[in-house]
C-alpha cells in the first residue's frame, strides 16, 4: 500500500500533539515492509527530501503557510500545492490520502483543492482530526467535504463531529499511541535534575504544553494559569517542591508571539509569587522521556483538550498524573484509578489532589502501577497504528471495488 501524508506541522519546525504523532508515525511505518510511506511537510526555507528505507519525507513551502498572507499568495499557493499533491499521486501511485488536521491547519483552499484532486484521481482521501472544529467554517469543511473517512484521535472528538452534523458513517476513532522504546521506566533518572541542579530532595511538578496556538495566547486554554494559581498556595509549605513548565517550541514564523507568550508567563508565575520555585524551559522531544522520569508529578489542567498524548507519556515513564474532566481525557485517565481528574478552573481541588499524590507513597504508587497497565493494554503504539493502518487498508479495498458511477 502506497500511503501519501500530508500535515500542516513538522517536528523539524516546532514541537507539539501533531509532531509526536508524526515521529511515532514514521517510526511504526518503517518498520512495515509492506507499506510505502511519502509525508509532505512544511519547510520555511530551502526544500529538501529525505528517505530513510520505505519512508520518503517532501520538506515543501507549498505547505508552509504563515500568518499575514494575502488572499492572492494563498491562492497561489494551494494551486502549487495541488499540483504537487498531483505529481506524487502520479509518481508514486498513492493508493491513499491521509490528511492531518486540515480543517485547522490550512486555510480552505487547500482541503477544497485536495478534494477535487482526489477525486479526479480516483484515490480515497481521509481527515485526520487532532483538534475540535471551533467555528463555522471549520464545521462545514469536515462535514461537507467529499472524505471517504474522518478518523478521530478520541471519542470526543468523533462525538463533535457527529454533533456538528458529520455523517456518523463516516466517523471512526483511532487513537494516538505511546512509543514505549523511548518513553519507559528505564529510562535514566537524574539527568534533568542535574541539568536543573536540582537535588534527590527536590519534588518536581510538572506540565507539559504549547503556550500559543497561532498567534493566539493560550495559556488560560492550557490550564497553565490556573496551575501556577494552586502551585503558589502549597508552595510556601514545601520549599523544596518546585513547578517545572516544558513548553513547546514554536514554529520559526511564530517566534514573536511566542516570546509575548513567554513573558506574559513569567509575568504570572511572579504575580504569584513563586518565581524561585518555577523553571520555565524549552525541551527537544527527545529529551522528555528524561523530563517525565525526573518528575514526582504531571498536572496538565486544561480547558479543553482533544486527547492528551502527554498523559500517555507521562504514564510510561512512571509518573503518576492528574488531568481535567475534558475532552478526551477521560478516555485516558479513570478517577481515583491510574490518576486524578478535577473539574477545569479549579485551583482549590487541584491543590487537595497534587498534595495527596506527593504525600501519599501508596497512593502514588497504585497510579503508576495503574497507568502502566493502560498504557500496555490500551495505548502501545503499536496497537493504535496498526488500526490506523488497517482502516487506510480497508479504505483502499472498498474504494477498488466500488462499482465505477456515470455522471
Amino acid at each position: 500500500m502506497n500511503i501519501l501524508i500530508i500535515s500542516p506541522s513538522s517536528p523539524r519546525e516546532s514541537i507539539g500533539g501533531i509532531e509526536r504523532y508524526l515521529v511515532n508515525l514514521i517510526n511504526y511505518c518503517k518498520k512495515q515492509k509492506d507499506l510505502k510511506v511519502h509525508i509532505l511537510l512544511p519547510t520555511y526555507g530551502k526544500e529538501y527530501t529525505e528517505t530513510d528505507g520505505n519512508v520518503t519525507q517532501y520538506f515543501h513551502s507549498d505547505v508552509a503557510i504563515t500568518k499575514g498572507m494575502s488572499a492572492v499568495e494563498i491562492s497561489k499557493k494551494a494551486r502549487s500545492f495541488a499540483d504537487t499533491v498531483k505529481k506524487l499521486i502520479v509518481d508514486h501511485k498513492i493508493d491513499i490520502i491521509s490528511a492531518e488536521n486540515f480543517h485547522d491547519g490550512f486555510p480552505p483552499a487547500f482541503s477544497i483543492l485536495l478534494n477535487m484532486v482526489s477525486a479526479i484521481h480516483e484515490v480515497p482521501l481521509v481527515l485526520r482530526l487532532h483538534s475540535f472544529a471551533t467555528t463555522e467554517l471549520q464545521e462545514e469543511l469536515i462535514s461537507q467535504l467529499m472524505w471517504k473517512k474522518i478518523s478521530c484521535v478520541s471519542i470526543s472528538v468523533a462525538g463533535d463531529c457527529f454533533t456538528k452534523g458529520t455523517d456518523v458513517n463516516t466517523l471512526s476513532t483511532e487513537y494516538l499511541g505511546v512509543n514505549t522504546n523511548e518513553f519507559n521506566e528505564n529510562v535514566p533518572a537524574g539527568k534533568i535534575r542535574e541539568e536543573l541542579r536540582l537535588s534527590k530532595d527536590h519534588k518536581i511538578i510538572m506540565t507539559a504544553s504549547r503556550i500559543i496556538n497561532d498567534k493566539r495566547n493560550i495559556l488560560g486554554e492550557k490550564g497553565i494559569i490556573n496551575l501556577i494559581e494552586s502551585f503558589s498556595k502549597i508552595s510556601p509549605r514545601y520549599p523544596n517542591l518546585r513547578l517545572l513548565i516544558a513548553v513547546a517550541k514554536p514554529p520559526e514564523s511564530l517566534n514573536n508571539e511566542f516570546e509575548i507568550a513567554l513573558e506574559m508567563l513569567k509575568g504570572y508565575i511572579q504575580l504569584r509569587g513563586v518565581t524561585g520555585q518555577t523553571i520555565v524551559r524549552i525541551f527537544g522531544l527527545d529529551e522528555m522521556p528524561s523530563v517525565y522520569r525526573d518528575s514526582d508529578l504531571f498536572v496538565l489542567a486544561s480547558e479543553n483538550e482533544t486527547f492528551g498524548q502527554v498523559f500517555l507519556e507521562a504514564m510510561a515513564c512512571g509518573t503518576p498524573v492528574i488531568g481535567t474532566k475534558v475532552g478526551g481525557i477521560p478516555e485516558i485517565i479513570s478517577d481515583g484509578y491510574n490518576g486524578y481528574l478535577v473539574p477545569p478552573g479549579d485551583a482549590s481541588i487541584l491543590v487537595q489532589r497534587m498534595e495527596a499524590i506527593l504525600n501519599n507513597y501508596v497512593l502514588r504508587e497504585s497510579f503508576v502501577r495503574a497507568g502502566k497497565e493502560t498504557v500496555e493494554e490500551k495505548f502501545m503504539l503499536e496497537k493504535q497504528f496498526g488500526s490506523f493502518m488497517e482502516m487506510l487498508k480497508e479504505m483502499v479495498e472498498k474504494e477498488a471495488i466500488a462499482p465505477v458511477k456515470a455522471f
